[in-house]
């Protein structure tokens, strides 16, 4: 590594290992995205005593299988790799400009925060927006208001975290300031530094998890509110299918579901983003 460590520097020197990966994150996002369709489909069907659509939903399970667990396989190979390299090099790096090894063992630490993310967090991510992008697409095609509804939900949404990021970054800013500080505190054996150190990284963690669920609070109110209002758009569109009612029910659902999980990534950029300023 050239000193600087980043997702987008991580991305480019290791792509050819990890565009498999990337792949069947894509083809486990599609097929994810189609469930609900199919079970509408698969619902419609058996009123019809047909099992047309129950064949096809089994069908479209077992891929996601093989597509899930193949990828994890993998996954856990690569990214264990790409820790073993880049630790090693940045560990000697750190030790050629003469680095505490406090710092050292709480950045190698640090360090495997970009692993998990990488590994955990970005095929979550993908899934999450292919979900997001295509229920709004199809929700599109179904029915206009429950659209507009969604589309409001996601920019107040993504007002209320807009709102909270810098605070979010102080907070992270100070508590790894103190994990950075660890072990040379520790090693001190002072302990009246010790109590006072870990009663501070603490605090950070509380206020860390206290406008995390302020956020989470407001957002819940807004994505709640667009679930209930959506039941009646979909009740009152004229259809008399009760799959075709059930399916936009559970699309709106899983929109919901998408936008309550991006604000836990969104909190994980910025946390990286401290941890990368520290490694270069």
């Amino acid at each position: 590594m050239d000193g600087q460590i980043t997702l987008n520097k991580l991305v480019k020197r290791f792509w050819k290992k990890a565009s498999l990966t990337w792949i069947l994150v894509l083809l486990e996002g599609i097929f994810l995205i189609l469930i609900p369709l199919v079970i509408g489909w698969a619902i419609d069907d058996l009123l019809q005593n047909k099992i047309k659509g129950v064949i096809q939903l089994a069908v479209l399970c077992f891929f996601l299988l093989i597509i899930g667990a193949g990828r994890r396989f993998y996954d856990t190979r690569i990214y264990s790799e790409i820790y073993r390299v880049v630790c090693s090099e940045m560990t000697l790096r750190e030790f050629r400009r003469e680095t505490s090894v406090s710092k050292i063992s709480a950045r190698t630490n640090l360090f495997t925060e970009f692993i998990e993310f990488l590994e955990n967090s970005i095929p979550d991510i993908v899934n999450h927006l292919i979900g997001l992008l295509g229920t709004l697409i199809i929700i599109y095609f179904i029915e206009i208001k429950i659209f507009w509804l969604c589309i409001t939900a996601t920019f107040i949404t993504g007002l209320i975290f807009f709102v909270s990021q810098s605070r979010m970054l102080r907070f992270y800013k100070g508590q790894n300031d103190e994990f950075e500080n660890q072990v040379a505190l520790i090693s001190t054996k002072d302990t009246k530094k010790m109590k006072k150190h870990f009663k501070d990284l603490m605090l950070w963690n509380i206020r860390l998890s206290d406008l995390e669920t302020i956020n989470y609070s407001l957002t819940w109110i807004v994505l709640s509110t667009a679930l209930v209002v959506s039941v009646f758009f979909a009740v009152s569109s004229g259809s008399t299918d009760v799959g075709h009612m059930i399916t936009i029910v559970i699309y709106v659902f899983g929109f919901i579901e998408s936008i309550l999980t991006f604000p836990l990534y969104y909190q994980q950029m910025i946390r990286l983003h401290d941890i990368a300023t520290r490694l270069r």
